[in-house]
């Protein structure tokens, strides 16, 4: 059995979680009433963001691992600051 999908898997996560720590480093950031450390979380967000490349790598070629995180980061980070703020839009709603 192949382990392909399992990479995949971990290399979404790392993926995901670089980008919130990317996100929650900046300071448009609107989750948290003020924004995180800022070396802290792009030295944590780059970390996870080299993980998944060798995730990803893991269950593919080098080349397409990298381009795979480069494209899944590209999305957390289009994404993830449009979901926060729906659901900011949200709670001041409520």
């Amino acid at each position: 059995m192949s382990n392909a999908p399992l990479f995949v898997l971990t290399g979404v996560v790392l993926t995901l979680g670089a980008g919130v720590l990317f996100y929650l480093a900046s300071h448009q950031q609107q989750i948290l009433s003020r924004r995180l450390p800022f070396r802290p979380c792009v030295v944590g967000g780059a970390l996870l963001s080299v993980l998944s490349c060798l995730a990803f790598s893991g269950a593919t070629s080098p080349l397409v691992g990298i381009f795979m995180a480069v494209i899944s980061l590209m999305m957390v980070l289009s994404l993830f600051p449009l979901v926060a703020a729906l659901i900011i839009h949200k709670r001041r709603l409520l």
